[in-house]
């Protein structure tokens, strides 16, 4: 690559910081005749056309630029979509070749709803190295995609410099990741933080507090379910809910 093409890394900051989200939604079919309209649905929302939307949303939110960008369907369901950014990166620049940063989604459907319950998610990974931070963005990706469980992992490694050449192994002040969650998050999930300062790992799972059938009920028609069985509906959606937030691989 000719020294034209390369992207200046003026003031460079070594650390890397990983962001890792696992977002899930949960849906109610109320008939077995609504699941071939439910996956295409999914597979139509979360499309990896849709999915380049939203990341390029992600990278300008958090001062990123695109370099490249790669995206694929599966069959029978299925996205990925994986874009290389940076923060120096001007639009001359799209094929350069990633020096710093990049940001990728996968989606995972499940194809076959148990009792009724479908579960989607996806997991994004975004990865910066700099002085951008990936944090400013976590209310975002949350309420995007309107999770009822959220996954998070945060952590920072390798070190950098200053001007004196003094390390530093962190370039922010963190002690939890509830700590970057706006007011209305919180009001709506419960929170859970595990967290490692020392170590530079963070942790914190949500929870939707309420079940909305208008937005967990596919294709919810209120005058066709009785009373009865929508109190029978929101208690297996908590339950499902609740059993994907309450799980903990330690235990």
């Amino acid at each position: 690559m000719s020294s034209s093409n390369k992207i200046p890394l003026h003031g460079f900051n070594n650390l890397t910081k990983n962001l890792c989200f696992s977002l899930y939604r949960v849906h109610y079919l109320t008939t077995p005749a609504v699941i071939n309209r439910y996956n295409s649905f999914i597979n139509n929302c979360y499309s990896s056309d849709n999915l380049n939307v939203l990341l390029n949303k992600v990278c300008h939110a958090i001062g990123g630029n695109v370099l490249n960008i790669a995206k694929q369907d599966y069959l029978p369901q299925g996205a990925s979509v994986t874009l290389m950014i940076s923060e120096e990166a001007k639009p001359e620049s799209l094929v350069a070749h990633l020096d710093k940063s990049h940001l990728c989604i996968h989606t995972y459907p499940e194809e076959m709803p148990q009792n009724g319950v479908a579960v989607f998610r996806a997991d994004i990974e975004l990865s910066t190295c700099g002085v951008i931070s990936p944090l400013k963005v976590i209310d975002y990706v949350i309420e995007v995609f309107s999770a009822d469980v959220v996954d998070i992992d945060y952590r920072i490694r390798g070190m950098t410099r200053d001007g004196l050449g003094k390390k530093h192994f962190n370039d922010q002040k963190i002690n939890k990741l509830s700590e970057h969650l706006s007011q209305g998050t919180i009001e709506k999930y419960k929170v859970r933080d595990s967290s490692l300062p020392q170590s530079n790992l963070f942790h914190c799972k949500l929870a939707k507090k309420y079940v909305d059938l208008d937005q967990q009920v596919f294709e919810y028609q209120e005058q066709s379910i009785s009373a009865k069985d929508k109190i029978k509906i929101k208690s297996q959606l908590m339950n499902e809910i609740e059993t994907i937030y309450s799980y903990d691989a330690g235990k």
